[in-house]
């Protein structure tokens, strides 16, 4: 095999692709980048792999069946990390496992496992904190609006925790940091693009309770035992930018 920078269009199934590249088309890569993040590399050849969903259910399917139902949500939730340079461990991560079975994830000595598991928990750590401090608001239609910056790409995570248990209310979940939104109907979501700034127009109903919040709030605090060590370790500073306490 020769030595490429493989290019992708930046998705899930276009990496998985990548895999099924290396197997099928002997393409061994050397980098994987996105076409925004290239970087050339001396001696190395370009090869673009192109995003084929029957060619990504494949793989998906092969690291279920052949590695464990775990790794699949290691890569998943690795690919959904804020670093960047996380596709060649996720690639690594893959194809190890395809030796090794399910095994992989006890193999801590090797780079790409290690780097993986820290992104998925890193990713699933976020998740998990900003389920609880998604702070949702009824806008003049009638759906509750929530914003959120996370470091990661975790709007699926949110919407998927969101969906089993906020059914009966149409929802918006903007990730204001990406230009995305989940928007659920009553009865399933999709992620679509959203404006980063985009205006908000909240219901009377809410308009008065978020100001008889904030005054709450503000009235029973005590000025002399505020401990800003503490609010920063159980509510982290870029949380607070969407949190009605802190605005």
């Amino acid at each position: 095999m020769s030595g490429y920078v493989v290019l992708f269009d930046g998705s899930l199934d276009g990496l998985l692709c990548a895999v099924y590249a290396y197997y099928y088309d002997k393409i061994l890569p050397l980098s994987i980048q996105t076409e925004d993040e290239y970087q050339p590399m001396l001696g190395a050849e370009n090869y673009f792999v192109a995003s084929d969903p029957e060619k990504a259910k494949r793989v998906w399917e092969g690291i279920r069946k052949k590695i464990s139902p775990g790794a699949a949500y290691n890569v998943y939730t690795a690919f959904l990390s804020g670093e960047v340079e996380k596709h060649m461990a996720i690639f690594k991560y893959i194809v190890l496992g395809f030796k090794r079975g399910a095994s992989v994830d006890n193999r801590l000595q090797e780079d790409c496992v290690l780097r993986v598991h820290k992104l998925a928990r890193m990713t699933g750590y976020e998740a998990h904190m900003l389920s609880g401090f998604c702070r949702f608001a009824e806008t003049k239609q009638g759906a509750y609006y929530c914003a959120i910056s996370p470091k990661h790409r975790v709007l699926q995570l949110l919407a998927e925790h969101f969906r089993d248990r906020f059914m009966n209310h149409a929802w918006v979940i903007h990730d204001k940091k990406r230009g995305e939104a989940a928007v659920y109907d009553g009865n399933d979501y999709v992620i679509v693009d959203a404006p980063k700034d985009a205006a908000v127009e909240y219901s009377d109903d809410e308009t008065r309770a978020r100001d008889m919040w904030a005054a709450f709030f503000s009235t029973i605090a005590i000025k002399e035992r505020v401990n800003k060590n503490a609010q920063r370790r159980h509510a982290a500073l870029y949380f607070r930018a969407n949190m009605l306490e802190f605005l």
